[in-house]
């Protein structure tokens, strides 16, 4: 019986569960987490952190063909970032280099963030990211050390995730106050879209085919912030706000030219194919709690 190749992923956080689960049919997979999960048996879940002395005797025994790092930083602090995205991302590296023997490819997830709040220009992979911030600072940081480590990897940049556990955007719509004062540019990616996407890629590998070092993962449409929000309002049965189309509009504008290359489909290829499928799922909970 041919067995499975194992995935590893380190950072078993809600985007990593999401990973997981989507990829359990065809590959082994075993997550690595801080804090424990009540009853989960989804798929092997280790709780370890990637700076414990137990951590590379664990990669050995595990010896995966593949590894997702997907650690999160616990606060909005430079040193929960250094920590998260560059001294994770280093150790990570050299236990993998000195442990693992069936090891293929890492994927790091970054964010847009390494790109900056603002900028007049579309931005997409040949971009040089200018961060002007510690957050930014630290992700782009730990890119370099993945990009000139001497591993297989394959950066992942995501922009604005949401999805039918990501909803933050649907309260703040329905609540005039929760308003931002200024409208901006926003650039998303759904949930399902960056799982799909990881699989698209190991599939890839799995049949021995080149795939980039980095990959910008956006819907490819920005929106206005305004625009995002009286869509959602309009599909909850609210009246749209009226906002003034005509102040200026800041932020940044993104644009993937690798993830088309790689000739992969978007399932939810804008805000309102995604939004209109959340609040579908919201309202289908909402009846079954009713129901309940």
């Amino acid at each position: 019986m041919e067995v499975s190749p194992t995935v590893l992923i380190v950072g078993c956080g809600k985007l990593g569960i999401k990973i997981g689960e989507n990829l359990n049919e065809q590959f082994n997979i075993v997550g690595i987490k801080r804090k424990s999960v009540d009853d989960y048996n989804d798929f092997r879940m280790i709780y370890l952190d990637v700076f414990d002395p137990l951590f590379d005797k664990t990669l050995k025994s595990i010896d995966p063909k593949y590894v997702v790092y997907a650690v999160s930083a616990d606060d909005q602090s430079p040193l929960s970032y250094k920590n998260a995205y560059f001294d994770g991302v280093k150790k990570s590296i050299r236990s993998i280099s000195d442990n693992c023997t069936q090891f293929k490819h890492l994927f790091f997830i970054s964010s847009t963030r390494v790109y900056g709040s603002q900028s007049n220009i579309l931005l997409t992979e040949s971009t040089i990211p200018k961060p002007h911030e510690f957050g930014g600072k630290a992700l782009y940081d730990g890119e370099l050390l993945v990009a000139n480590s001497d591993l297989s990897a394959t950066t992942l940049r995501l922009s604005g995730i949401y999805g039918t556990q990501r909803t933050h955007l649907v309260k703040i719509a329905k609540e005039q106050p929760l308003w931002p004062e200024k409208n901006r540019w926003t650039n998303r990616i759904h949930d399902e879209d960056i799982v799909n996407f990881i699989s698209h890629l190991l599939n890839k590998l799995e049949n021995n085919c080149l795939i980039e070092t980095l990959y910008l993962l956006t819907d490819n449409k920005p929106a206005k912030l305004f625009d995002v929000l009286n869509f959602i309002r309009s599909s909850v049965g609210l009246n749209s706000l009226d906002v003034n189309k005509f102040d200026s509009v800041e932020g940044k504008q993104l644009k993937s030219i690798t993830t088309k290359q790689a000739g992969f489909i978007f399932k939810y290829p804008d805000y309102k194919s995604g939004y209109r499928s959340i609040i579908l799922d919201l309202n289908k909970q909402s009846k079954n709690s009713d129901v309940a």
